[in-house]
């Protein structure tokens, strides 16, 4: 059984936390921009978050989309209510509670075409606050509590998506296949990544500044000496 993650998470510039049902207006902004950042880049590797992409020809679209933030806000509150929870969809704020986007991380194996996933992660940040490191810097502070159970996580990304990849990337993760579908979009195909436990730490600021530190606390996990 996965255990709890404690909210809400610090890191040095965020606070990730629950969802709250006031925070729809803001979602709705965020939803927007992603959609307007998707058609104004769509020929430079940017792809949108799959949850809240609504194509451009689609009739009535932004009540499309307005939809699509209430949907959601109701899975994160049903996931919140899990028992055993597994799902932490978490709200990415500045420090003054301005929401900024999203991290989510799945604590449970599942299957996925005849393989065990272990974990399954997503985020989206708005657009307005890219270029920050915001969705690195959330994904690390999420994905840590993971890697107190698990010793790899799985990910996919759109081929296409060349921003999504270099995230996973940064935090240690590495190309280990090729799926000609997935569950996530819209049955298009994925790219598939690992990120091993070790690989996450070294790959983290901390591990740059004082790698012999980092390595005696994964030989004491390991019960080295």
């Amino acid at each position: 059984m996965a255990e709890s993650i404690f909210l809400p998470i610090k890191t040095e510039r965020l606070i990730i936390d629950e969802f709250k049902t006031s925070d729809f207006h803001r979602l709705q902004e965020i939803a927007f921009n992603i959609n307007h950042n998707a058609d104004l880049h769509a020929g430079e590797g940017y792809c949108p978050f799959y949850t809240f992409q609504v194509d451009k020809d689609t009739p009535d679209r932004d009540n499309v989309i307005r939809n699509k933030v209430s949907d959601f806000l109701i899975k994160a509150d049903r996931e919140r209510k899990q028992e055993p929870r597994s799902t932490y969809r978490m709200a990415v704020r500045l420090p003054n509670g301005m929401l900024i986007g999203n991290a989510t991380v799945d604590m449970l194996p599942f299957e996925e075409n005849g393989k065990k996933i272990y974990g399954d992660l997503g985020y989206f940040i708005d657009p307005k606050f890219g270029a920050h490191g915001y969705a690195t810097e959330a994904v690390r502070g999420l994905v840590h509590h993971f890697f107190k159970v698990y010793k790899k996580l799985d990910i996919t990304a759109h081929p296409a998506n060349k921003f999504s990849r270099k995230l996973i990337e940064r935090i240690g993760g590495k190309q280990v296949g090729y799926n000609a579908a997935s569950h996530y979009g819209h049955g298009e195909p994925r790219a598939v990544f690992e990120v091993h436990k070790e690989d996450f730490y070294r790959s983290s600021p901390f591990y740059q500044k004082m790698p012999n530190l980092l390595t005696l606390l994964i030989n004491r996990q390991r019960g080295k000496k």
